[in-house]
């Protein structure tokens, strides 16, 4: 099939369409449209001309630990409900450790899916710097990290040792920096939010996830001020006729070569945040790159050429 090669650099990848279904649900469809999982992604990815994806794992353990928690009697003593959290605590942090095996064992069993594995500084607190060794021995080529989702700030100090491990091996690191709000009301990973790390890491490969947010006037005025630390990703998509803003993003397919050159197209790579935001299609994304009034070569370069680089690919 014809078409440019694509990278996709943010992709949720599922274990298997059961677990898929239940994360990513989508109302009428038959489990074969269903795609996102190492037994279905090859051909999915064949037919698109899709290289490589990134797959970016994050698991929503402070919900999960809530719901669980919301299950004990209610008048179970002030000590059992603490002991009752640190077993969750222990049990969440095994999953984690599970779902890392499991991602870096797909990328040895498929080159092309490439594992970015989660580190959440409040799950796994001082441990954190180990279960990333754990991972870099596994094969990790990168981590993801998601600060409102798991509830912390960019520079939270058990992060400090992951960044610098990061810098020093060239692992990317790629996070969340939207508008999404935790439940205790805080925007943790808003782009400004990043200046710490950024400052203290020059060398760190950081993918500053969703450019096309709503608050890409802040992502650009960090591009300027940290130019060898800091590339950006597409997922989410644009705004066009045909992609209103209920589940995209808030950057008009109108201003984004006026935006993508001045923060500078060789540091913008293509994502999709697939399966998530309703039914996305990496060739429906992909072809809004290609729609842009932009030149061959700098399409060339965000769907496919900045990631290879990137990604040492």
């Amino acid at each position: 099939m014809g078409g440019p090669e694509i990278v996709d650099v943010h992709i949720h990848l599922c274990r298997d369409t059961a677990q898929e279904k239940a994360v990513f649900p989508k109302k009428g469809w038959p489990d074969e449209w269903y795609w996102c999982s190492p037994d279905k992604v090859g051909p999915y990815m064949d037919a698109r001309r899709v290289s490589h994806i990134v797959a970016v794992n994050i698991m929503d353990t402070g919900r999960m630990t809530d719901v669980r928690l919301a299950r004990l009697p209610a008048d179970i003593s002030g000590g059992e409900r603490e002991g009752a959290r640190a077993e969750i605590r222990t049990e969440m942090q095994e999953r984690v450790r599970s779902f890392n095996d499991w991602i870096c064992a797909t990328f040895r069993e498929n080159a092309r899916i490439i594992p970015f594995v989660m580190m959440d500084p409040v799950l796994f607190g001082p441990g954190l710097a180990d279960e990333l060794e754990r991972c870099i021995q596994m094969g990790a080529q990168g981590v993801k990290i998601h600060p409102s989702i798991c509830g912390h700030m960019p520079d939270d100090p058990c992060l400090m040792p992951v960044y610098e491990r990061c810098q020093e091996a060239g692992l990317g690191v790629l996070s969340d920096t939207g508008t999404l709000v935790n439940p205790d009301g805080q925007m943790y990973g808003l782009p400004l939010h990043w200046v710490p790390v950024l400052s203290s890491f020059p060398s760190l490969k950081f993918i500053m996830a969703h450019l096309c947010d709503s608050i890409w006037d802040d992502r650009i005025d960090l591009a300027r001020e940290f130019k060898e630390n800091l590339w950006f990703d597409t997922a989410g998509g644009l705004l066009d006729d045909n992609h209103p803003p209920a589940i995209h993003r808030g950057m008009m397919t109108s201003q984004a070569p006026r935006v993508f050159r001045k923060i500078g197209v060789e540091r913008i790579m293509f994502g999709t945040d697939a399966p998530g935001r309703g039914d996305v299609d990496i060739r429906d994304r992909a072809a809004q790159i290609t729609a842009l009034a932009l030149s061959d070569d700098e399409k060339e370069m965000i769907l496919s050429r900045n990631a290879r680089q990137f990604l040492g690919l």
